[in-house]
């Protein structure tokens, strides 16, 4: 007779943790590989060192600051229970529209009127107030070299199945970023992209892609391009 879903038992590493064993790694992270670190396992103090290096300016208000640090500290003890990852992704992004709707608010109360709401149509006002433009973004460059290292991948992956390789590796060099590349439009993509990422989280998901460092990015940089030129937050209610 197969096992039923009710006889099924959580895995080990994803059920609740006894007193004793509250404060061991959670064995995936072995697996779990930083865009920032050549190695696929790190140490929590170099974990707490790529987080660390995602900062809000001064000019973003205090409560949205600490939002976003919350999501850096649900980040930082994944190193303990590797699915507060998606957790940490998540909040994020609630970061993002947190920020979006504040910004917005203080527009719109100008005339008497209030933001639209979702996230979607919080980043498509954003865009058109250019308050959030692909020229700021300042991981562009890195993004662009990303997509071409992943264009090259497949096509050498493509070279194998068909010479028969079974390995095939290139140097660096061969990475040459291309006019689409360079010019690539990550606003509208993440316009597009970030709403479908976080309705995924908040209505449910098993998902655990380790991608939430690339939307830590994406995040900061955002929220940061919202509030830039603003000295302090007390200037808008000037």
């Amino acid at each position: 007779m197969s096992e039923s879903f009710d006889d099924a038992e959580i895995d080990a590493c994803d059920a609740l943790r006894s007193a004793d064993s509250v404060w061991e790694p959670d064995e995936r992270n072995a697996f779990f590989a930083s865009s920032r670190s050549k190695h696929a396992h790190v140490s929590l103090a170099v974990r707490q060192q790529t987080v660390a290096g995602f900062k809000l300016d001064n000019a973003v208000p205090l409560d949205i600051r600490v939002h976003f640090e919350t999501a850096k500290n649900l980040y930082l003890y994944a190193w303990f229970v590797y699915r507060f990852h998606p957790v940490a992704e998540h909040y994020a992004l609630v970061s993002l529209e947190f920020a979006l709707k504040e910004r917005l608010m203080l527009l719109h109360g100008e005339n008497g009127n209030k933001p639209p709401r979702g996230l979607s149509d919080l980043l498509k006002e954003a865009s058109s107030r250019q308050l959030i433009r692909n020229e700021s973004f300042t991981h562009r460059m890195q993004w662009a070299l990303m997509r071409a290292k992943g264009r090259l991948t497949h096509q050498k992956i493509d070279q194998m199945i068909s010479s028969g390789q079974d390995f095939i590796s290139y140097p660096e060099e061969e990475v040459i970023l291309t006019p689409e590349e360079l010019d690539f439009d990550w606003l509208n993509h993440f316009i597009e992209l970030i709403p479908k990422i976080r309705n995924g989280y908040a209505h449910g998901s098993s998902t655990l892609d380790p991608t939430v460092l690339f939307t830590f990015e994406i995040v900061c940089d955002m929220i940061n391009q919202l509030f830039a030129g603003v000295q302090t937050y007390t200037e808008f209610h000037s």
